[in-house]
């Protein structure tokens, strides 16, 4: 989702599939797009420490958790932060949360 952000020019937020009057704090009990129940958190290195964004699963539709000018700021920021995949190591599905 956020790889295709970072060559973007402007404003991240608005590259974003999702609505960007609907902000949830908390993971939201459905996606408003698709009604599954499978959301879940997204962390952008980088840019915050926790929970920015809530995702479906399913659809892949974005719901904000922080208003849409405290989004983009937290996404500007992270705009220079770097790593290496090759360094995250590899965890075997049976040990996944």
């Amino acid at each position: 989702m956020l790889e295709d952000l970072v060559p973007c020019k402007g404003k991240l937020v608005d590259k974003l599939k999702c609505d960007k009057e609907v902000v949830s704090r908390k993971r939201p009990k459905c996606c408003p797009n698709c009604f599954s129940k499978s959301i879940i958190g997204v962390e952008v290195m980088g840019a915050y420490d926790g929970t920015l964004l809530w995702e479906c699963d399913d659809c892949e539709h974005t719901i904000l958790r922080f208003k849409e000018d405290k989004t983009e700021k937290y996404l500007q920021s992270a705009k220079g932060f770097w790593t290496n995949p090759e360094d995250w190591g590899f965890v075997p599905r049976s040990e996944f949360n």
